[in-house]
């Protein structure tokens, strides 16, 4: 009973104590009513604290939008005479800011995305500017991404084109490898149009002379420009997903091709001609990609055979984890190593004669085997 009291003391609020009637400090009187500020210091170092925060907020807020409109407004005025139509800059929080366009032949549409430094919030700025000195491969810097999206469903064809293909910039590239699955597709090879800054990634060879030897389209002669190279992050192609399938193999409804290109925020004219330029060499891929017979036909089969590798293997993964779910995996497996202990402790109890001559029959029963399903076939 004590300890009930106790609490509900606790809860209840203390009697009102009356001021001094000596006070000399500062006071405010209406009426009845008195304000002495020397009573509230905590809370004026609270609401200072408070004011002092939302001013940065506020004002990093729209530093970062005014930034935005300034480095999107020439890249908004090239895709103007590209696209159709190309909607106004929208912001998805101070650091991220989103363009869309539309309407031009052999794409479907173009996500233009901007990410700037978190300036309005210093906690994530600190956060951020720790996260790049303590890790070397983290890369933070400011940056543009284009999305150009070629097809999707029926339009998102596998196999066909160049298949993944990229360039990447060694500073970005393990980042780049843990993020996307899809470059998982294709390995490293070495090319002399490629400088020594970035890594080339390619399903086959064939795939990036189609890409660097087809006229017009702008790679190796960007590459060769020390200013073009210093901007590029990645440009990447491909027809497969971004993470990898957790519920077997993509749903062909779901399928894209796409062009990515990442590009460092340009801070001078000759980097934002840079990017202007890589932006078009996206265009233009996308332009070559829509012609038939790029490669040769064998290669484009190869390609496709090991989509469908990939998809039979998603979907046996996902099949296999669902079963365990059920228990089903667990009573096949329990079967089959009971029928190995049984077959182990058997085999123990014969003598090497006996194990000689039993290794021959299984080998004849397997060449028996053999040679009826090539006779069948």
């Amino acid at each position: 009973m004590s300890g009930l009291l106790s609490i509900i003391n606790m809860i209840n609020p203390r009697p009102a104590v009356a001021p001094p009637a000596d006070y000399s400090g500062l006071e405010y009187k209406w009426k009845m009513f008195s304000f002495r500020p020397a009573y509230f210091k905590v809370e004026a170092l609270a609401f200072l604290a408070l004011g002092a925060f939302l001013l940065l907020y506020l004002g990093g807020q729209y530093l970062s939008n005014s930034r935005a409109q300034s480095t999107i407004k020439p890249i908004q005025k090239y895709l103007n005479t590209q696209f159709a139509r190309t909607r106004d800059l929208v912001s998805s929080g101070p650091a991220q800011h989103l363009l869309y366009s539309t309407g031009r032949r052999n794409a479907l549409c173009l996500h233009t995305t901007l990410f700037l430094y978190p300036i309005h919030d210093l906690v994530s700025l600190a956060l951020h500017i720790g996260k790049s000195i303590i890790e070397p491969t983290y890369d933070g810097s400011e940056s543009i991404l284009f999305n150009l999206t070629l097809g999707m469903g029926s339009e998102g064809k596998q196999g066909e084109g160049v298949g993944v293909w990229s360039v990447v910039d060694k500073g970005a590239m393990r980042q780049l490898k843990e993020k996307r699955w899809d470059l998982s597709f294709a390995r490293l090879q070495e090319n002399p149009a490629v400088p020594i800054t970035h890594a080339l990634f390619t399903e086959h060879s064939e795939a990036t002379d189609a890409v660097l030897k087809t006229p017009s389209i702008g790679v190796a002669e960007l590459l060769k420009d020390s200013t073009a190279a210093s901007v590029l992050k990645y440009l990447l192609i491909t027809d497969q997903a971004a993470n990898r399938p957790a519920r077997g193999a993509l749903n062909p409804k779901l399928r894209r091709r796409e062009v990515i290109l990442s590009v460092t925020k340009p801070s001078n004219k000759a980097q934002e001609d840079a990017v202007l330029a890589w932006l078009q060499v996206a265009l233009n891929i996308a332009d070559l990609l829509a012609k038939p017979n790029l490669i040769k036909p064998e290669i484009s089969r190869k390609l496709l055979r090991t989509r469908e590798q990939v998809d039979a293997e998603l979907d046996s993964e996902y099949a296999k984890d669902k079963r365990e779910e059920t228990g089903e995996l667990s009573k096949e497996e329990t079967a089959e190593e009971r029928r190995l202990a049984k077959k182990k402790a058997e085999r123990a109890g014969m003598s090497d004669k006996e194990l000689k001559k039993l290794a021959e029959l299984e080998k004849k029963r397997e060449l028996r085997k053999m040679q009826k399903k090539g006779a069948a076939k």
